[in-house]
């Protein structure tokens, strides 16, 4: 039935939920399985025992579920990879990691006739829903997370589902990690950390904007195997630009304040130029200041920061040659008006070197 709006139109009227499509979302909740255990089993692949496979098949019967058309055309012709990046802490480096990235996958993956899709979320476990949900449907062929996390759950899924996965930081994959993961060659933190030391820093502070981040977490380990016991080595979370600005200026307010202060991005490296001058500070006799990230802002401001070069548009045509040889593609799609002779061999891109550049943020401390 319908009703009428003032004018005599017809209004819309929301559907029933006797209307409503049936979802592979529902078929999990009525099933209680995963998302990735429905998707496995209504599709007839592996990975599911037959008992689980014959209740979804029944689950889905009784709910009356049907796949779309929609959806069976993309779960054919999934051509796209995604790149996922977490926005939880405002001051977090990922979204800016993530656009370079992007701008060196983007060419890369076009060769092989792939997209680029760049997801944003508000933390990893909606993430990890996204993941599942997204493969689940066959949205995307394969995915690729940045700013990856201790026990991060977008990992599971993963494994769980066998998801073509690629991680953008440093360190080794997880033992049962489903995919790659890739980062910068060199040490650039660990040489980053021992400068300070050998400069005569004991007194190091180490802000971060999200502690379980695995680059923050690299550069917190850095500095304290080069500090070693001698050293005191500070760790200061800061999840917002107020929390980043105020904190920086409550590190160096005080007569025990650190003579040297590394940051895992640039902006973090100027509030604490900003809390530095404040105090009447010189810098960098009285204070020495490390950017982990550089950027034309670190060469910009007086003095220049000294800071660690990450080439991350580099890094994300390496990252597009993982994600392509996971696919198991070879040679890029020739197009109608190539010439076959002229068609190139993969390229094996060789992953690029984080390298730490020295300006004028850096000096022995005063006295020493």
């Amino acid at each position: 039935m319908t009703t009428n709006s003032p004018g005599g139109a017809p209004s819309p009227r929301a559907a029933s939920p006797a209307e409503r499509r049936i979802t592979i979302t529902d078929v999990a909740r009525a099933a209680g399985v995963s998302i990735a255990v429905v998707s496995y089993a209504l599709n007839g692949r592996p990975g599911v025992s037959e008992r689980t496979r014959r209740h979804v098949l029944r689950t889905a019967a009784d709910l009356g579920w049907r796949p779309s058309a929609a959806a069976r055309s993309l779960r054919a012709s999934a051509r796209s990879v995604a790149l996922q990046v977490v926005h939880a802490a405002e001051g977090a480096a990922g979204p800016a990691r993530a656009l370079a990235l992007a701008a060196g996958m983007r060419a890369v993956l076009a060769e092989h006739d792939l997209a680029l899709s760049l997801e944003v979320t508000d933390d990893r476990e909606e993430g990890a829903r996204e993941l599942e949900a997204g493969w689940s449907e066959r949205r995307h062929a394969a995915y690729v997370v940045v700013d990856a996390h201790a026990r991060d759950p977008r990992t599971r899924v993963a494994r769980e589902a066998a998801i073509p996965f690629v991680e953008v930081a440093p360190g080794p994959p997880e033992p049962a990690a489903p995919g790659a993961r890739t980062w910068f060659t060199g040490d650039a933190d660990s040489r980053a950390a021992r400068y300070l030391v050998e400069l005569g820093h004991r007194r190091i502070a180490v802000l971060v904007s999200d502690a379980q981040d695995e680059v923050a977490r690299t550069l917190v380990a850095a500095t304290r195997d080069a500090g070693g016991p001698e050293a005191r080595v500070d760790v200061v979370e800061c999840r917002t630009w107020e929390e980043t600005r105020s904190r920086a200026a409550r590190l160096v307010a005080h007569d025990s304040r650190p003579t040297a202060v590394l940051t895992d991005t640039d902006v973090a490296a100027l509030a604490v130029l900003e809390a530095g001058r404040s105090q009447g500070l010189e810098v960098p006799w009285d204070l020495s200041v490390l950017s982990g990230e550089d950027s034309a802002t670190c060469r910009l401001v007086a003095p220049a920061l000294t800071a660690v070069h990450r080439p991350f548009q580099r890094l994300g045509a390496h990252v597009a040659d993982v994600v392509v040889a996971r696919l198991g593609l070879g040679r890029p799609v020739a197009r109608p008006d190539a010439d076959p002779a002229a068609a190139r061999p993969p390229v094996d891109r060789e992953r690029p070197a984080a390298r730490l550049l020295l300006r004028g943020t850096t000096a022995p401390p005063r006295g020493a």
